[in-house]
């Protein structure tokens, strides 16, 4: 008998886990593809060191426009006559404005979205990667121009 009410309550877990999937699921295609919506960013990694949590940091996507307050730790290559310097930045981005060639690409058998654009922000490009997948899940994949790049894990919600 304990078996049997065991296998009913982890029966309705499992349904009640998938239907919050599906509705995970359909929030998520609904405001990517309208490109309504806001990452809470909550760890970083930039390319040389270790994995570290943030808060009250985010990128958001409002039709063609970009707000976004992220931190940045990596190194800047400047070029010299003869040899090439390496410079630490220690900064942080915040950029409003419109993203350049913004594209959604749905991959199906991965179940995740991939957007890509870039951003001109004090006069470098940045080309963003963002992996968002069924759950809700997002990982940011920033790549300066002639800088380290760096990796951001968050959340996506409606705007």
């Amino acid at each position: 008998m304990i078996v049997a009410v065991m296998a009913i309550v982890s029966c309705a877990t499992s349904e009640e886990r998938a239907a919050r999937q599906a509705e995970n699921l359909k929030m998520v295609k609904a405001s990517v593809g309208s490109q309504q919506y806001r990452i809470s960013v909550t760890s970083m990694t930039p390319m040389r060191g270790t994995s570290k949590t943030i808060m009250g940091r985010w990128l958001k996507i409002d039709g063609n426009q970009i707000d976004c307050s992220l931190p940045y730790v990596g190194r800047e290559d400047i070029p010299h006559m003869k040899t090439r310097g390496e410079v630490r930045m220690d900064s942080k981005i915040e950029y409003r404005g419109e993203v350049q060639n913004y594209l959604l690409q749905y991959q199906p058998k991965k179940k995740c979205g991939i957007i890509t654009f870039k951003i001109n922000y004090s006069g470098d490009d940045y080309q963003f990667r963002i992996i968002v997948d069924n759950t809700g899940t997002a990982s940011i994949h920033l790549t300066p121009e002639d800088r380290d790049y760096i990796d951001y894990q968050g959340s996506v919600s409606n705007l």
